[in-house]
């Protein structure tokens, strides 16, 4: 008992030492972080102005609007018409993916001066992606199903990293016998800078399992 507690003290002072070491260590590496952060955002905010007139811009096609897509199409329904007017819309507008990126990353790509324009264009893109996903989902609902592949096609072409883009479409191309068509899609998600791109890549692993996943799996 009596050497006991002297090795229970000599553990309870290199615990607390230890302790008080790695609240240094992270507070040193939190205030590394917090530097970093604000050296980058000066940066940023001194980066030249980037002309946006150089960029890749998505172009909306003519052929994706409601008198374009197909002459089968009811004219009278309120959801087609809706997404439809939406698109047609947005032909005149400009529209950039910056999904994944935040402010200072805007900034130290094209200049703080432009941010506000940027910030319009990316509206535009996430107005688009919900829009066609919405479109697609309506032809579907209607029985057009080639109509609602080719819309989501698009869609997923233009990297929207909207879900249920991706599993619509894997479902449509199963219902059609166009299973292999899936791969398509994972290497399409693949390119997404996008929180939801391992889910979407996970999902449709699933739906449709790639050989090399399957040889994995029976080995």
């Amino acid at each position: 008992m009596g050497g006991y507690f002297p090795m229970f003290f000599l553990l309870a002072l290199v615990f607390t030492a230890w302790l008080a070491f790695e609240r240094v260590k992270s507070s040193k590496q939190d205030d590394e972080r917090v530097r970093a952060f604000w050296q980058r955002e000066n940066d940023a905010n001194n980066t030249r102005r980037k002309n946006l007139d150089t960029i890749t811009y998505i172009k909306v096609p003519n052929w994706i609007t409601i008198d374009s897509l197909s002459s089968s199409l009811p004219s009278d329904d309120a959801e087609l018409n809706r997404c439809s007017s939406i698109l047609e819309t947005l032909m005149s507008q400009r529209i950039l993916n910056l999904t994944g990126m935040t402010a200072t990353d805007i900034k130290m790509e094209y200049g703080p001066a432009n941010l506000a324009k940027l910030d319009e264009y990316d509206q535009n893109f996430t107005l688009f992606a919900q829009t066609i996903y919405a479109y697609g989902e309506r032809l579907h609902t209607l029985g057009f199903d080639h109509e609602a592949m080719r819309v989501l096609r698009f869609g997923i072409d233009s990297l929207s990293d909207i879900s249920g883009n991706y599993k619509l479409l894997a479902t449509l191309y199963i219902k059609s016998g166009q299973q292999e068509k899936i791969a398509e899609l994972k290497e399409t998600a693949e390119k997404l800078n996008s929180l939801l791109k391992n889910s979407i890549i996970k999902y449709l692993d699933e739906l449709y399992p790639s050989k090399t996943n399957v040889s994995n799996e029976m080995n």
